[in-house]
């Protein structure tokens, strides 16, 4: 069978959540790394969505479907609980995370980043080289006119992210107790998908790519010294090597 390829965006924290699930089972794989709005990338949906995993002659889209496939074709190490309760709360943890800290700090970071397109148009082109960092800086205004309507960066829904990535924060911290994972005593799909979609407010150093150094936070600066930002970095030095 050929080798599993993930196409992905490098700046992305859905992408980096099918990325840890890919290392955290050793599964040797090629990156296809794609520019939001490119050709390549807009062949898989009209929206553009990645990550995509190519695996055993099949293609799979979205994160949480992608960590399903890892977890059955390569269970060990495994990233789902082996007792039924524990697994059921660890799913419903992803799925929280997914739906209510990922989308959302991407919205409400994007808000923030409008002021900077240099920050922008250099987190976009993560690992690219000059002439492509040059070009994004080129095409950004007319980029982030359309991502402001596909993702609602606008100051009302930007608010609302903000109250919700508190609350998955607070959760973080209201599920961890005295614990060091969110289920159980062992790392899970919940704390991998916890972390990962919440890795731009921890900007931990064991990131994968040299990510530009992000602005000021400002009405995210709250979020960014939450109690459980310094629990995601503590999860990427035990678990994202």
């Amino acid at each position: 069978m050929p080798v599993p390829t993930l196409w992905q965006y490098n700046f992305s924290n859905f992408n980096e959540k099918a990325r840890w699930a890919l290392d955290f089972k050793r599964v040797p794989h090629v990156r296809r790394s794609l520019l939001p709005g490119g050709p390549r990338a807009m062949a898989f949906s009209l929206r553009g969505t990645l990550p995509v995993l190519d695996l055993d002659g099949e293609r799979i889209v979205d994160s949480t479907h992608i960590l399903a496939a890892l977890e059955r074709r390569y269970p060990d190490p495994g990233l789902y609980p082996g007792d039924a309760r524990e697994r059921a709360a660890a799913l419903e943890l992803e799925e929280f995370f997914d739906e209510h800290a990922g989308h959302e700090l991407r919205r409400a970071g994007f808000y923030e980043w409008l002021a900077n397109p240099r920050f922008v148009s250099d987190l976009l082109t993560t690992g690219r080289g000059p002439a492509i960092r040059a070009l994004m800086r080129m095409v950004l205004p007319a980029a982030m006119i359309y991502a402001k309507r596909r993702y609602r960066i606008y100051p009302g829904d930007a608010e609302r992210a903000r109250a919700k990535l508190t609350v998955a924060l607070d959760r973080i911290v209201a599920e961890l107790g005295a614990r060091d994972y969110l289920v159980g005593s062992r790392f899970s799909v919940a704390d991998l998908t916890a972390a990962a979609l919440l890795f731009p407010l921890a900007w931990p150093a064991e990131l994968q790519y040299r990510y530009p150094p992000p602005p000021d936070w400002g009405a995210l600066k709250v979020a960014a010294e939450h109690p459980a930002v310094e629990w995601i970095r503590t999860i990427y030095r035990r678990h994202r090597n």
